[in-house]
């Protein structure tokens, strides 16, 4: 078992909706873009002034400037990388070829812009330039970058997210966010062994939905006490931390689009600073930042079909979900690539690792650390560990920064009565699915009880509510939302129905 004295600590921190080009296809040594990669319009059509060729390019901007950004459901990324809304077959081989295409149809039947514009369009094919992310930039600097680490799902945030906690969705290609879950999770694994976890969250905490878990409150802690739990010697064995969805007080930071992207680089500097703030921990520590899914922004690199089990023998649609909508899917191929940077002392300085990995691989690594009692499924029997990176040095370093830069990002506003304070924003598609998900889930386990939210709530209200339901957990106490502030209408739709 590599590594296994040498780590006591692991924390992950994963973010949402980037794909390996969008964050790192400039970055030099990896496995990025060469610049003459290319998505036409019409993939079908020979290229003329009517179906003009979309180059990628380091332009990409901080926040997405119009509508809520690139589709990433189930059937977005069968038109990106089939060109199909079928998927696979013999007239659509995988070829990445079909993310502008996507895209335009997203901004005109989703987002109602009639007539985008080329530079509207060209975001999906954007990438950031070095250092315009200076947090993550620098981590990956001063660690390992993984530049061939997949998402589970070829599609959305929820699915992903239940892989990264139980090594299944379950049957889920889709988002519901209101469905609660009993099945074993890597959380089960670790007690069961005596090592112990923790989520740290800000709203949103998609843990909370495995029934066998969920009312273990102590372990359900707000990201404001993780810095403090590092400095007592308090952080458990096992930290996953979830980003903050909804704006506040302060902007959300976990990514997903159309949000300002340098919240979420922020983001990885705090974490990573308040691990290395103590040396002691940090000594016996790894953060692994991850990204949930792809986003629906352009990657190279075709998706494994190879050597991918379903986890569980549950297809999709699963048992008990009747949508029409639903697709089919066997769980037999993986999601785009993701970033992923691995930090710790006992990793080498700027190393690349090209060793094919995926989220599961974050419990396979759990187990062959700590000796974990047994695999959840099939697809976390099947991952590659990445323990070995721990074990190639021979002492900790003592060169890794204590800092990380960050990105300078002036607030919109500052005042909680001005409209544009981040909490009086409108909720986009995303945010009011998982408002409305954990209506619905408090309902179903506190029947009788009244719970109120609606669709027009601003981001801080839906926040606020979402706190105060996960007071309802036995042990915790959070205040209930206050009914003052602004309140705008959000609308909702369901991605993934552009032809």
């Amino acid at each position: 078992m590599p590594g296994q004295k040498r780590i006591e600590h692991v924390v992950v921190l994963m973010l949402e909706n980037r794909s390996f080009d969008h964050i790192f296809g400039y970055r030099a040594g990896v496995a990025g873009l060469r610049g003459d990669e290319s998505n036409l319009l019409e993939p079908t059509a020979p290229v003329s002034d009517a179906n003009p060729s979309y180059y990628v390019s380091n332009g990409a901007p901080f926040a997405v400037p119009i509508g809520e950004g690139p589709g990433h459901s189930f059937a977005d990324a069968q038109w990106q990388e089939y060109d199909n809304a079928r998927g696979p077959g013999p007239g659509s081989p995988a070829r990445n070829n079909g993310f502008v295409r996507n895209y335009r149809n997203e901004l005109v039947f989703a987002d109602r812009v009639r007539n985008p514009t080329p530079e509207e369009i060209r975001v999906v094919m954007e990438s950031f330039a070095p250092g315009r992310l200076p947090s993550i930039d620098a981590l990956a600097d001063a660690f390992c970058v993984c530049d061939n680490w997949y998402s589970e799902v070829p599609g959305p945030t929820q699915p992903n997210r239940l892989y990264m906690h139980a090594a299944t969705s379950v049957g889920y290609v889709h988002n519901d966010w209101s469905r609660i879950f009993d099945v074993r999770t890597i959380y089960n694994n670790l007690q069961d062994a005596d090592y112990s976890w923790a989520t740290y969250d800000f709203d949103q905490n998609e843990v909370r939905e495995f029934s066998q878990v969920s009312n273990q409150a102590d372990a359900f802690r707000e990201f404001s006490s993780f810095a403090a739990d590092v400095e007592s010697g308090a952080l458990p064995s096992y930290s996953f931390i979830i980003p903050r969805f909804f704006n506040k007080d302060q902007p959300a930071n976990s990514q997903h689009a159309p949000q300002d992207a340098r919240y979420g680089d922020n983001l990885v500097a705090d974490v990573y600073e308040a691990l290395r703030a103590n040396s002691e921990v940090w000594d016996k520590s790894a953060l692994i930042v991850i990204y949930d899914e792809h986003g629906g922004f352009y990657d190279h690199v075709i998706p494994p079909s190879n050597g991918v089990p379903n986890p569980d023998g549950i297809n999709s649609p699963p048992p008990g979900d009747t949508a029409s909508w639903i697709p089919k899917f066997a769980f037999d191929r993986l999601g785009f690539r993701v970033p992923a940077v691995i930090a710790s002392p006992w990793v080498a300085k700027g190393k690349v690792d090209s060793t094919r990995y995926q989220h599961t691989s974050v419990l396979a690594t759990l187990k062959s650390l700590w000796g974990l009692p047994e695999f959840l499924t099939r697809r976390d029997a099947s991952a590659q560990p990445f323990d070995g990176l721990f074990a190639e040095l021979e002492a900790p370093r003592g060169d890794t920064p204590q800092t990380l830069p960050r990105a300078v990002v002036t607030p919109a506003a500052t005042s909680k009565d001005d409209p544009a304070y981040p909490a009086n924003q409108p909720m986009d598609a995303t945010q009011a699915d998982m408002l409305m998900g954990v209506h619905g889930m408090m309902r179903t386990l506190h029947p009788g009880r009244h719970f109120h939210a609606h669709m027009h709530m601003a981001q801080g209200e839906a926040s606020d509510f979402i706190r105060w339901c996960h007071g309802r957990t036995p042990g915790t106490t959070r205040r209930k939302p206050s009914r003052k502030g602004a309140s705008h209408p959000s609308r909702s739709r369901k991605r993934g129905t552009s032809p």
